[in-house]
């Protein structure tokens, strides 16, 4: 490998920085957003002292990479609903396996991290800015893959009242699951309550063509 190389350099360089992000995940699991500093991610990350303040000159700065590799595990997980077969008879079924990896393991560590940098973003503008840019790419690959599991529907605004609803219901299912409740732990009973909430946005809006279902 030629080391001189700039473009090499980066690399090396953006490899460094996600390795020492997934440390800094891990601190923000275990020890919350007061626990995160350069020294406790250089031990978790097995690295010399003030490697991780090299590439992260400040803890803001530090927290707004980890912020950006949150951001590029989801994305890259939503991506991989657009991607993946859909079975007609569980269209939902990948959707609510992601949905419980954030119960256990690095999946628990990332959901607990994300729910700290949501906390923090309320007393950091730069990273409340950088959030803001992530819900919105967020929220528009919900609906591409919403969209993914319909084929059949075409109807940009139910779309976006289906997204709505199914982005607001994981994200609570992600808090619980952060707290430690267990009550979603089958991933066949998610895809069906996924399913039924839009089903039920797909008979409920304004000119679907469906009427409401008896009470």
């Amino acid at each position: 490998m030629d080391t001189n190389n700039p473009s090499t350099r980066r690399r090396d360089g953006d490899q460094r920085r996600r390795e020492l992000c997934d440390a800094a995940i891990q601190v923000l699991a275990e020890h919350g957003s007061r626990g995160l500093s350069h020294g406790q991610v250089d031990r978790y990350a097995d690295v010399p002292e003030g490697t991780t303040s090299y590439y992260f000159r400040t803890r803001a700065a530090l927290l707004r990479g980890v912020g950006k590799r949150v951001a590029e595990i989801d994305l890259a997980n939503l991506r991989s609903i657009v991607e993946h077969h859909v079975d007609p008879r569980v269209p939902f079924a990948h959707l609510a396996e992601l949905t419980l990896m954030q119960a256990d393991g690095p999946g628990l560590a990332l959901n607990r991290a994300r729910h700290e940098l949501l906390l923090h973003t309320a007393r950091d503008p730069e990273l409340a800015e950088a959030s803001a840019k992530v819900v919105n790419r967020t929220i528009a690959l919900v609906q591409e893959a919403i969209a993914h599991l319909q084929p059949e529907t075409t109807d940009t605004e139910l779309l976006d009242a289906q997204t709505d609803a199914v982005a607001t219901f994981i994200t609570g299912v992600f808090t619980r699951l952060a707290g430690g409740d267990r009550t979603f732990t089958d991933p066949d009973r998610l895809a069906c309550q996924l399913e039924a909430i839009v089903d039920a946005i797909s008979k409920t809006m304004p000119g679907s063509g469906k009427a409401p279902g008896p009470d």
